[in-house]
């Protein structure tokens, strides 16, 4: 946040969904009353999956200590913007990464302490950093060392008048707003990030924007959501109990999971939610993946055949759609959650629900697995 283009804190169509229902999720009279049967023998498992804003253990060039504070960052979010949706830790690292490289060359210990202290050039508009704009010192040196000029400040590059106002974070929990400490500083990137007003960050208008705000540059921008779209590959894949799994996929797939014990209802669902009391299995998805990623699916099982690309059975990842041929015209859809488990609208008489798809019923079906995200 250094330079005459860093940005002091600021308060922060609908698509129409395919008309046409013909083959929504078909499951002729012949595939139900045959089907049934075999239906009631799936295993029916409500407890889905944890959903969140978690990171990898591991990211390469990225202190543990740092990768927690990102982590971290997102999750508290949650309770100090509620109306901010879709931060996770791969935003706030985003900024870490152009800001500090990730306090690279730095002590960073356990709490979060980060040492020798990150300090910007001196902004007195000399055009060093590409500051332009002097900043006369309001923190008295305390954060800075300067007591003419601000300096940008800690691994996320803080102007101290930006530190003292809102933006000033406690993210570790020892009673101190500390730019210089990484959980402090996530939470304060997280913070400012949001705003006051509502924002999404799974939009990438408003991404771009919560970024500019950071700093007014469309080169820095790029880099910034150059490295979020980089991180966000790396988020954890759920596949054990209790995995976290974060960005587009942990939105989308949080969705799906949100609908559980909704009445199938055959060509029920859009966008916008459940239509006619229900969803069918396709209809939930043009629903999660709208509502997660603000992606817009085709309607119908058939169709998502031709949405994103192919991969096979043992490329399977959380946030893939699995279109079955349970009947002869790929007539079902799901959405795998991780740990062997889809979430989907089964057939009339039933509500939305988990179950196995790795392992019994499903695995006897062709399966066309389509990445969407």
């Amino acid at each position: 946040m250094t330079g005459g283009t860093k940005a002091l804190l600021v308060s922060g169509s609908a698509l129409a969904p395919i008309a046409f229902v013909l083959g929504i999720c078909v499951l002729f009279v012949a595939a139900v009353a045959g089907g049934a049967a075999e239906h009631e023998n799936e295993l029916d498992d409500s407890s889905g999956l944890t959903t969140g804003q978690g990171a990898p253990s591991h990211v390469a060039g990225v202190n543990t200590v740092m990768l927690a504070a990102y982590s971290r960052a997102a999750t508290s979010i949650t309770t100090l913007r509620p109306k901010c949706a879709g931060m996770r830790w791969s935003v706030v690292a985003g900024i870490g990464a152009v800001e500090s490289n990730h306090a690279a060359g730095r002590k960073i210990t356990p709490d979060g302490a980060i040492t020798p202290h990150i300090t910007g050039p001196r902004l007195n508009g000399s055009g060093v950093g590409g500051n332009e704009t002097a900043f006369t010192d309001t923190d008295n040196g305390v954060w800075d060392g300067d007591t003419t000029y601000d300096r940008a400040v800690g691994p996320m590059q803080f102007l101290p008048s930006t530190w003292k106002g809102p933006s000033g974070s406690d993210g570790n929990s020892d009673g101190i707003k500390d730019p210089h400490n990484a959980f402090d500083a996530a939470l304060g990137t997280a913070v400012y990030l949001c705003g006051s007003g509502r924002t999404d960050l799974r939009n990438d208008a408003q991404l771009r924007k919560a970024v500019l705000r950071y700093n007014r540059s469309g080169a820095y921008a790029d880099k910034v959501i150059g490295y979020i779209r980089q991180y966000d590959q790396l988020t954890p894949a759920g596949t054990p109990r209790g995995t976290a799994v974060g960005g587009q996929a942990g939105a989308v797939i949080q969705a799906a999971l949100a609908a559980r014990g909704t009445p199938y209802v055959w060509g029920g669902g859009d966008i916008h939610g459940p239509t006619k009391g229900g969803y069918d299995c396709s209809g939930l998805l043009v629903y999660a993946f709208y509502k997660g990623a603000r992606i817009t699916l085709p309607r119908t099982s058939q169709t998502m055949r031709s949405a994103g690309t192919g991969v096979s059975r043992n490329g399977l990842q959380p946030g893939d759609l699995i279109v079955i041929n349970n009947d002869g015209t790929w007539g079902h859809v799901g959405l795998y959650i991780g740990d062997g488990k889809m979430v989907h609208a089964p057939r009339p008489g039933k509500s939305v629900e988990t179950t196995p798809v790795t392992t019994g019923y499903w695995t006897q079906y062709d399966w066309d697995i389509r990445r969407i995200m």
